[in-house]
């Protein structure tokens, strides 16, 4: 929803990138948004006389306007493009506000010149307390887009953050329709939406309370799947988004918070199991802005050191930013980091038993320091995403069966069943290891106990629940006489036993009427609306549903009648009238 009415006309481009975030898929369900219970608010950019995008006032004074209007994290799909590498006055503006207000958290896209090798991500997306967020071409393992904005920053600073999918993504623009489009700007939205998630996750579990954004940073990088090089990298970040670990990070409390002054030193213990493939050991801080410019943007400087059971040290991963090619693009190396406001230690195939993190206020002279420890331990099961139950499928449609898995010892198998596991066919035997997705043809059958299940070597997983099958319905027809009274019809689908019908509501679309039957009656006792949409699914149960038509858009044809007194007693029932 939209809480303030911004003067600016609706673009394709924000249009675009406000769907990806938060729309609720009412017309078209498969470009829901990432967030679709969220609630917006705009701020306006214009153009100055040269055709480029500008805000309107202070960034600073923007930031506040949302914060004072209920907002806790920012996304902008909004750069200067001719800003690239420098750490300026807006990315000096950015971090003071985050500094001071620690339950806020910005995204910003990276920018789209990539093409011009390193220092192209763009102010203030290289302010040090935001997420800069560059486009990838898929969203599982998946590479950075050519046009993305690269590294590092001109202080060497790791740039940009995170990525996620930001080519070819589907998603709303003008006058309800839907289309194409690509940049990082496509990219920031979809970790807003993560992030919007992560919030009320973290929310759910805690009371209510609202988490530090200095927390959700370090979650959220953290968990992103190594992409690219081997460790951080300056086109990569620290790797593509991880949803899924994100939020397993929130539900397992693997998250400490503390704060450090200058020359102290604090111990944190880290319990790692037998069996873990590998741990990732993150701490974050929101540093207090620089001077515009800086030689070196970072004000407070922690370091930290991973110590084993056995006594082996660790230090975390740094990167060579010296200014040429082939530095630029050389593998991590583990080292002394006095560049960044995040450090990270991972190490492969870890000992059982009590890790310990030391971390050193190496330089605080705006202490105490307040930083969070976030860590993840990650082990070689498996866990499939999607289909996970509960989805509506379409015959002959293609959808991207997706899972998560640490590592590549070995090929996936893909199996489904169509009879709640009491039988399995093949999709595939020999997916490839590196793969975490498989595009595949949903078989031409009508069923509500449908279940993916994929496995390798003696791990698998299945749909945590039955998905359904089954065609959508064809010649749906509103025909809307009186605005208290609309009579719907359709043709039958095959397997289908029963139909619901949805029209828009307040939010979202909301179930009307149902049916066994191939039409149905409803009595409409609020007439008032003066943007209707409807569409209807088939069920195989009342719970088992399958996937929702496009939505049409119907109005009343005669505003001067009423249904008469028969047909209100029969809108009552949820069965079709002729």
């Amino acid at each position: 929803g939209l809480d303030n009415n911004p003067a600016d006309s609706i673009s394709g481009h924000g249009t675009h990138v406000t769907g990806t975030l938060l729309g609720d898929g009412s017309v078209e369900l498969d470009a829901m948004g990432i967030a679709p219970a969220a609630t917006l608010h705009m701020y306006q950019l214009e153009n100055n006389q040269q055709g480029v995008i500008a805000r309107i006032g202070s960034i600073y004074d923007m930031m506040q306007d949302a914060y004072d209007n209920g907002a806790r994290f920012q996304s902008t799909s909004w750069v200067s493009e001719n800003a690239g590498g420098q750490y300026n006055g807006d990315s000096q503006s950015v971090d003071k506000f985050l500094w001071s207000n620690r339950d806020f958290i910005a995204i910003y896209s990276a920018g789209n010149n990539g093409s011009g090798g390193a220092n192209t991500v763009a102010a203030p997306s290289t302010a040090k307390n935001v997420i800069s967020v560059g486009a990838s071409t898929d969203m599982t393992q998946a590479s950075v887009a050519s046009f993305s904005g690269q590294g590092p920053t001109f202080d060497g600073r790791i740039k940009p953050d995170i990525g996620a999918k930001g080519t070819n993504v589907y998603s709303t623009v003008e006058n309800n329709d839907y289309d194409t489009y690509t940049g990082t700007s496509m990219a920031s939205p979809g970790i807003s939406g993560v992030l919007g998630q992560l919030y009320q996750a973290y929310k759910e579990l805690n009371n209510e309370e609202n988490p530090s954004s200095s927390l959700m940073k370090a979650v959220l990088l953290n968990s992103a799947d190594d992409i690219g090089n081997s460790g951080p990298d300056f086109k990569h970040g620290w790797g593509e988004v991880n949803a899924l670990r994100a939020v397993q990070i929130l539900e397992n409390q693997h998250y400490y918070e503390d704060s450090i002054s200058d020359s102290g030193n604090n111990t944190h213990n880290i319990i790692v199991p037998s069996g873990t493939e590998q741990i990732k050991v993150m701490v974050y801080w929101h540093d207090k802005e620089a001077s515009t410019n800086a030689s070196i943007a970072l004000v407070n400087d922690l370091n930290i050191q991973l110590t084993t059971p056995n006594g082996n040290n660790y230090q975390p991963w740094v990167l060579d930013f010296t200014p040429n090619a082939s530095n630029l693009n050389q593998v991590a190396t583990r080292g002394i980091d006095d560049r960044n406001n995040m450090e990270q230690v991972t190490i492969d195939n870890p000992t059982a038993g009590i890790y310990t993190l030391s971390v050193n206020g190496f330089s605080v002279p705006y202490g105490p320091q307040k930083y969070h420890v976030v860590y993840d331990i990650i082990s070689e099961e498996i866990t499939l995403t999607y289909p996970n139950g509960g989805e509506g499928l379409v015959p002959g449609e293609n959808e991207m069966i997706r899972w998560d898995a640490f590592g590549n010892p070995g090929v996936f198998t893909l199996e489904f069943s169509l009879n709640n596991g009491t039988s399995w066919g093949t999709i595939s035997s020999n997916v490839n290891s590196s793969l975490r997705h498989y595009n595949w043809t949903v078989p031409n059958n009508a069923t509500g106990d449908a279940l993916i299940r994929v496995s390798r070597g003696n791990y698998n997983d299945q749909s945590d629940a039955n998905f359904s099958i089954v065609r959508l319905p064809q010649n749906f027809v509103v025909d809307w006489t009186c605005p208290d009274s609309i009579f719907f019809y359709w043709s039958p689908v095959a397997g289908a036993n029963g139909y619901e019908i949805s029209m828009l509501g307040q939010k979202y679309m909301d179930s009307i009427v149902s049916s066994t039957g191939t039409s149905a009656f409803y009595h409409n006792t609020n007439p008032s609306n003066i943007d209707n949409w409807f569409a209807i699914r088939a069920l195989m149960s009342p719970s088992k549903k399958g996937s929702r038509t496009v939505a049409v858009n119907r109005q009343p044809t005669n505003n001067a009648c009423l249904a008469p007194p028969f047909a209100i007693i029969s809108a009552s029932s949820t069965n079709s009238c002729s």
